[in-house]
């Protein structure tokens, strides 16, 4: 009964946010064009992986600057940043990851000045100083989601929570693609 119960679990905190997570992304992408369509699923893996790695190296021209490409992937900040973490399964949790750890860290900050009102009051540089510290640590937190993620969960079946994070990730990617297909064959 306690591996249902893990299970059930998994499937609540990690497996629905992360297909949902995926699929919203994925789906966006491919809407916008970022993406090649494809009716294979691993062809639109390996493209993801491909932004990711793209994102990640940049092209290198005279003088060993980094050239902005011309890609409608690096035009468009979520994708961009998305990039940054990679583009398969890994880089969409740790983008996942990236914004949790920004959500509750914002949120924190928030409630620690005793509301929106008094933190707009108080804003000053030392704060905003702080803020772009506190958001450095949390994106290596999210390049670093497996620890992140397995110091918070309190179970002796971690592997069940990746394995439903992974099912969440398959299955937003597939049902991406089914409704971008659907709808672009209702639009003809």
């Amino acid at each position: 009964m306690g591996f249902l119960i893990e299970v059930f679990w998994a499937l609540l905190m990690a497996g629905v946010p992360i297909a949902v997570f995926t699929l919203a992304l994925v789906w966006w992408a491919l809407q916008g064009g970022h993406f090649q369509e494809s009716l294979d699923p691993r062809a639109l893996e390996r493209e993801m992986q491909a932004m990711g790695k793209k994102n990640k190296k940049g092209k290198k021209g005279k003088k060993g600057k980094k050239e902005e490409t011309q890609s409608p992937v690096s035009q468009h900040p979520l994708q961009k940043k998305w990039g940054k973490f990679g583009g398969g399964f890994y880089g969409i949790v740790a983008f996942f990851t990236y914004i949790v750890v920004e959500v509750l860290d914002i949120t924190t900050t928030i409630m620690n000045f005793g509301g929106f009102i008094d933190f707009l009051k108080q804003l000053d540089i030392g704060l905003i100083i702080s803020m772009f510290i506190e958001a450095l640590t949390n994106f290596i937190s999210a390049m670093i989601w497996p620890v992140y993620w397995m110091d918070r969960i309190e179970t002796n079946q971690k592997w069940v929570w990746f394995a439903v994070a992974y099912g969440g990730y398959w299955l937003g990617l597939r049902m991406a693609q089914t409704l971008f297909q659907r709808r672009k064959a209702a639009e003809t």
